[in-house]
């Protein structure tokens, strides 16, 4: 929560920097630790540095980019983080006995110091949009013309809209933070953490499961480029968001199915249509969706509910897994899974609003332009 009003506060590029040197930190100490502490301390500053992170790139980004690219752009958000997973899911595959895990603490490193130089020496500048909110006009106008040239897209990039009526602020809150919302409950992050356990209890051999799991990561990292390069540019924010979240409550049902009835083949295949239908659109386009719909005065501050959202309910599912699983067993906790996507769908069917192709200048008059009917759950009442 922090690091929304450092971000508004600091601006998006000198944050961005400190959060690389935040990376770089964390991992070193994870790489150098000799006891358990010094692997926890490690392990708690690159936390803090994920947190931040996913607070500063959506909001960066989608102020940098143009309407047509900022949804692919975003997309590549989740291009990086897929192949990440996919890069862990490959080298814990050979054990952590050898010190291994030392090796894919430094490797972590390079992308962490490769942002943060590329930031200090300018070759990505501050947003111009911060920069106007800030009164320095003629840095904004600088740093438009340095990404877009002269000419309509950079003065839409700097430009500093009225301030968005009180209703509709709230509504497109409510709604960017909502979609995130639903991205962590449909369950992808415990499912991904313990794909192994639900594979295995489904009734697959331990070597096979582990193989299960690394096909779910490719094909995670498969659609997330399909969608990052054709995919989000020709398809709108609302069907996409709809249609991945019911798939996801159909492939949840038939994963719980399949645990159920011991067909481990059946539920690996499941699982790899699960994590194709998440990444169709909640992986892909959640934190997409709540950077552009936010206010240009409340942006760092809504992302940072956002991100407390999620990484809140995903350290809780992952905490409560084995309790939920002794409880409700495996096939039960996935079809709790599903029944929360499919209130998402219905959460995304209900309250999104279509934003492709928008000026971020432009989100906000087209939640105006659907005022909410009254008793609207999602905006507080008028005092």
């Amino acid at each position: 929560a922090i690091a929304g009003g450092l971000l508004d506060a600091c601006g998006r590029r000198l944050f961005l920097i400190a959060v690389s040197g935040l990376w770089v930190v964390g991992y070193v100490l994870v790489a150098c630790a000799s006891s358990l502490l010094g692997f926890a301390l490690g392990r708690a500053v690159a936390g803090a540095a994920m947190g931040a992170t996913s607070v500063a790139v959506p909001v960066y980004a989608a102020e940098l980019a143009p309407p047509k690219l900022r949804g692919p752009l975003g997309g590549l958000f989740n291009v990086f983080i897929s192949a990440g997973i996919l890069a862990v899911f490959a080298l814990g595959a050979r054990g952590t006995d050898d010190g291994v895990w030392r090796w894919m603490a430094i490797a972590a490193v390079a992308p962490a110091l490769a942002v943060g130089l590329g930031l200090h020496r300018g070759w990505v500048p501050e947003s111009p949009r911060w920069l106007a909110q800030q009164g320095r006009a003629a840095e904004a106008k600088d740093a438009a013309e340095h990404l877009f040239g002269r000419g309509a897209a950079a003065d839409e990039a700097c430009a500093v809209p009225e301030p968005a009526k009180r209703r509709a602020s709230q509504r497109s809150v409510a709604v960017g933070v909502g979609v995130v919302g639903c991205f962590a409950f449909c369950g992808n992050s415990c499912i991904q953490a313990y794909m192994s356990v639900v594979l295995e209890g489904a009734g697959l051999s331990e070597a096979s499961a582990r193989a299960g799991a690394i096909t779910y990561a490719s094909t995670q990292f498969v659609f997330a480029v399909l969608m990052a390069l054709y995919g989000v540019a020709r398809f709108g924010r609302r069907p996409l968001l709809i249609a991945s979240a019911m798939g996801a409550t159909a492939a949840l049902t038939a994963m719980a199915t399949f645990t159920e009835t011991q067909e481990g083949l059946s539920a690996s295949l499941a699982a790899d249509a699960y994590i194709a239908a998440v990444t169709l659109g909640l992986s892909t386009l959640s934190w997409v969706y709540c950077a552009e719909v936010l206010p240009d005065g409340e942006r760092g501050r809504g992302m940072a509910y956002a991100t407390c959202l999620f990484w809140a309910t995903t350290f809780a599912s992952l905490q409560l897994f084995d309790v939920a699983v002794a409880t409700l067993t495996v096939a039960g906790v996935l079809g709790l899974f599903a029944l929360f996507s499919a209130g998402g769908a219905l959460f995304c069917y209900a309250f999104v609003v279509e934003t492709r192709g928008a000026a971020l200048s432009d989100v906000q008059r087209l939640f105006s332009d659907q005022p909410p009917s009254e008793g609207d759950a999602l905006l507080a009442p008028r005092v």
